[in-house]
């Protein structure tokens, strides 16, 4: 009785985590819809097999158009429920904290000095623009790169 109460116990974990990390998926902005005003971009990718990307891109405006982008990989941390990027790369201090709070996403920097250039910051209140699971973004460039395709680690801007 012990293993079948455990058993439903840790899938019941499971699937909490999993249904957790899809809420977060979908596009977020904050600002402007173009590059000559302050503007903040967030898409959430969630794979099937458990892996969520994100693409978040943050630019400053004119006069001087500081921007900077930032595309890896989250995990659920499991003491609160949050999602983290805290990077594999030890030479980048980097790390932020993704939380879902209706229909907004709060993104905090929790430590470092993330590289978006100078003045811009990713901090804020993401308002959600669609839900649906997006299957690429468009970087920096205008290119479209695809998550499946591209992951975060053979990904080069």
């Amino acid at each position: 009785m012990n293993k079948y109460l455990a058993t439903i116990l840790y899938c019941t974990f499971v699937f909490n985590a999993q249904a957790q990390k899809h809420i977060y998926q979908g596009t977020y902005r904050i600002g402007g819809k173009s590059q000559e005003s302050a503007y903040q971009l967030l898409t959430i990718h969630c794979e099937k097999q458990g892996a969520i990307f994100f693409y978040l891109e943050v630019g400053r405006g004119a006069p001087n158009y500081n921007s900077g982008a930032k595309y890896g990989r989250l995990m659920l941390n499991k003491q609160n429920g949050h999602l983290q990027y805290l990077p594999i790369d030890t030479m980048e201090d980097c790390s932020l904290e993704f939380i879902k709070n209706g229909s907004k996403i709060t993104v905090k920097t929790i430590h470092g000095d993330c590289p978006f250039g100078y003045g811009v910051y990713a901090d804020g209140d993401y308002s959600i623009k669609s839900s649906f699971n997006p299957v690429y973004f468009t970087d920096r460039h205008r290119h479209k790169i695809y998550f499946s395709k591209t992951p975060p680690e053979n990904y080069l801007e």
